[in-house]
């Protein structure tokens, strides 16, 4: 017997539960769902290790944006309500509430669109959101105590922070897709065990841990285990986010392609770098690292991650406020000695740090003004076009701000608008059109789709993102690599494809499911090149060099450096920018003590808080709070400002994306301006030379440092792209659109001057007044109260001095024993 004759028995009757949803008919807004056979084997697995006393169970599966979590809460209260209804068997799902935990994951609003036959599943399975004060409500608002509903399906959002429901609960089934780093993923689990969770179930994605704190049964859906159950059980149409059908649409790669080239200089400088940072690591001491060396680690990062000018991706690093730029890192390196240190770090300035900082600045002048990779780019989307007729190509870059600078010089080698490039393509075949083309960071997830998508994927990902290389978003996944890096590349794969295997091994044994296919580990096939960047180019079926100079001794370096950069510069989180402080690394921070509970708060000292000032909504640094100062904080995960949370909700993140951009550019216009003038007077002088009534030189100067959002009058922003000559802004309406999007996003900040604290009061209240009601007609009439509750308004008593602590303590309440702070320890 295998595995899936366990899960996805062939003699299945009427009685069967997936028998029955398809004979009632499952509808999503009104278009039939057609549960294929992995959402079956994936369902009967999650009850066969309930049944099997398994407390904690992880479920990988290929990347992407799903409502596999909200699915699975539907599936565990539906066998639940039946069984209590037929007085059937045992059921697997323990008393006590279920409830479904992840970062705006929108259970409330999914339900609410489900039906089986004519009920309403939101109705018929007691759907219930968790509030701040951890009281629930209902869709009707009905706020009630969670410990009158023993068998109710509960939403957590995690913004919302760990709110206490004052009872146990018994299933938590937690979306950790939806979740941005480990600290999140971590709180959530926390607040399981603080509810006694009798049982945990994580939806995650293909290639994350869960960590040792508890004895997890993992599941990952393997390409393998995929190609198995289209193999022998078909595939069913695709349709919405509540399936998985589309990720039997196609049969899985085994492994992703590579797209091969070389370049002799360039690897040697790699290969030089890398090798000192590892004789760095390599040092054993409590000293933290020179800042030189770890500034070199970051510039290193930052000129691998780069397919085009350093300088383009430089401006972008800065104005999305992403860290410092290549150019000042540059700067910090040239002019490092390590002069004074002595011991272990004197024997390294004298023996590996000459080398060290000669190789990184080399890199960085090979690199800065003609970067040999962003023809490779180009040669690559030429054969993608060619070779993949009518498929979308999706560029993924690191950050946002690298794929804003792809996305520049991609526009001005093939034409068209960079901003464009940058919205997410449409699910279904239409996708953006034959031949689409798309530049988007690993950040954005894209919602899995049936139709064909290939994905370039710009050097190695790290260890921590192997799994993006196995994303269900694309059919086709191509890493472009370095020659040097394909053993690497070839490595990492193999080492997830194996430990992946040993865990549906171990898990199909404990839960007696029968055989599972034997691993099988492929060469990585090279689906381009190897091509000479510096040199004449090879026949395109020639299969990479193993020398052993530079690929041998490179792959044994690479893992020791991968994890050095994660310890200095990669941070746990997909969006930060290589040059972020670590995930839990010391920052400056100032402690604020805090009304009305004498609770105090660590906020990053360089940074700005949202504050209301009168009836105004403000944006002000820290270092300028005073006492009786009323601080908007985010209360948990997430931790955005509430009016940037508020644009999200009328906006998808496409559109998010283009004002971004927009934005972007216009800030980049002024400041071109301001370097043309010299001086903020001058650049005042001439605008008013073309007609402007701008008061004076420091309203100006506000426009480059994003202060204000953009100047009132919408003509002053064609006059800047007139001065600044910037045919982005000038070209196609942009400007027109740019005053638009301004004037909208002002008048709601307005509003929030006006009406943050009352709507924010009956929120908490659960009743809608006129602030609550404002506020919904700004935004489209949606309902803004869960939104407003993943905020506090607290006011300011003292404001102390600064200290050093973990970024994973700062904006939040530390508990009685955080090492990082105390209230006695308040300013």
């Amino acid at each position: 017997m295998t595995y899936l004759d366990c899960l996805v028995p062939p003699d299945a009757g009427p009685a069967d539960f997936f028998e029955r949803v398809q004979a009632l008919r499952m509808t999503d807004r009104g278009r039939t769902v057609d549960l294929g056979p992995l959402d079956r084997a994936t369902l009967t697995l999650l009850s066969h290790a309930l049944s099997s006393d398994q407390r904690s169970v992880y479920l990988g599966l290929p990347r992407g944006r799903h409502d596999l979590a909200v699915l699975v809460g539907i599936y565990l209260q539906l066998i639940r309500r039946g069984a209590a209804l037929t007085g059937g068997p045992s059921c697997p799902v323990p008393d006590g509430p279920v409830v479904v935990v992840g970062l705006r994951t929108n259970v409330t609003v999914r339900l609410a669109q489900l039906a089986i036959g004519r009920q309403n599943l939101s109705q018929a399975l007691r759907m219930q959101r968790i509030r701040g004060d951890g009281r629930v409500v209902d869709l009707q608002g009905k706020i009630t105590r969670a410990v009158d509903s023993p068998s109710g399906l509960f939403y957590l959002n995690t913004a919302l922070g760990r709110p206490s429901l004052g009872t146990s609960v018994g299933t938590v089934v937690i979306d950790r897709t939806s979740m941005a780093n480990d600290q999140s993923w971590e709180r959530a689990l926390a607040w399981a065990s603080e509810h006694d969770a009798a049982r945990v179930v994580a939806v995650a994605d293909l290639g994350t841990q869960p960590g040792s704190s508890r004895a997890w049964t993992q599941w990952p859906w393997t390409p393998a285990l995929r190609t198995d159950v289209r193999h022998t059980l078909g595939h069913r149409p695709a349709y919405g986010p509540l399936t998985s059908n589309a990720l039997l649409a196609h049969r899985p790669a085994a492994a992703p392609s590579a797209a091969v080239y070389r370049h002799e200089q360039l690897a040697e400088l790699y290969r030089t770098v890398v090798a000192g940072v590892v004789a760095a690591r390599r040092i054993h001491t409590s000293e933290p690292w020179p800042q030189p060396t770890a500034d070199a680690v970051s510039l290193l990062n930052l000129l691998w991650c780069s397919w085009g000018s350093i300088g383009r991706q430089d401006a972008w690093q800065v104005l999305m406020g992403r860290g410092t730029g290549a150019r000042a890192l540059a700067r910090s390196v040239s002019r490092g000695t390590l002069e004074g240190r002595a011991g272990p770090w004197g024997l390294f300035r004298e023996t590996q740090w000459p080398d060290l900082r000669r190789g990184v600045l080399d890199l960085y002048e090979l690199l800065y003004d003609d970067n040999p990779r962003r023809d490779l780019l180009l040669a690559l989307i030429d054969w993608a076009r060619a070779d993949r007729a009518g498929v979308p190509v999706l560029v993924r870059t690191r950050s946002r701000s690298a794929a804003a600078a792809v996305a520049e010089e991609l526009a001005d080698a093939l034409g068209g608008d960079a901003d464009s490039l940058l919205l997410a393509p449409r699910p279904g075949p239409a996708g953006g059109g034959a031949g689409a083309l798309h530049v988007m960071p690993y950040t954005e997830r894209l919602a899995w789709d049936a139709s064909p998508r290939l994905e370039l994927h710009l050097g190695v990902p790290s260890t921590l993102r192997t799994g993006v290389l196995f994303s269900g978003a694309a059919d086709e996944h191509v890493a472009v690599v370095e020659q040097s890096e394909y053993t690497w590349l070839e490595r990492s794969v193999g080492r997830a494809l194996h430990g992946w295997h040993e865990q549906i091994r171990q898990s199909a044994a404990v839960l007696r499911l029968g055989e599972v296919p034997e691993p099988a580990t492929p060469a990585l096939p090279v689906a381009y090149g190897p091509v000479d960047l510096s040199g004449p180019s090879p026949a395109p079926d020639d299969s990479p060099q193993r020398d052993s100079r530079l690929t041998l001794d490179l792959s044994a370096l690479f893992e020791d450096y991968d994890a050095s950069a994660r310890a200095i510069g990669t941070p746990a989180a997909p969006d930060r920018g290589a040059t972020a402080v670590a995930a839990d690394g010391p920052v400056p921070a100032t402690a604020v003590l805090t009304e009305p509970d004498g609770a105090v708060l660590w906020l990053r000292s360089d940074e700005q808080v949202d504050v209301l000032i009168g009836q105004r909504y403000a944006r002000v640094p820290v270092t300028a709070l005073t006492p009786g100062s009323r601080l908007l904080r985010a209360r948990g995960d997430g931790q955005s400002r509430l009016h940037d949370r508020l644009v999200m909700v009328i906006h998808d993140s496409a559109e998010v994306t283009a004002m971004d951009t927009m934005i972007g550019y216009f800030r980049q216009a002024i400041t071109a301006v301001h370097e043309q003038r010299g001086s903020w007077p001058n650049v005042l002088t001439a605008l008013k030379n073309l007609g402007s009534e701008v008061s004076s030189w420091q309203a100006v100067s506000k426009w480059a440092d994003g202060s204000v959002i953009a100047p009132e009058d919408p003509q002053d922003i064609h006059r800047v792209a007139l001065l600044a000559r910037d045919t982005r802004l000038t070209a196609g309406g942009t400007w027109q659109r740019l005053a638009r999007m301004a004037e909208e996003l002002r008048r709601l900040h307005r509003a929030l001057g006006h009406t943050a604290a009352a709507a924010m009061s009956e929120a908490a209240r659960g009743t809608e007044g006129p602030a609550l009601r404002q506020l919904k007609t700004l935004c489209s009439g949606i309902d803004v109260s869960e939104v407003l509750e993943e905020f506090d308004l607290v006011v300011v008593r003292r404001v102390g001095g600064q200290k050093s602590v973990s970024t994973t303590v700062l904006g939040r309440v530390p508990g009685p024993r955080s090492a990082s702070s105390s209230p006695q320890e308040a300013p």
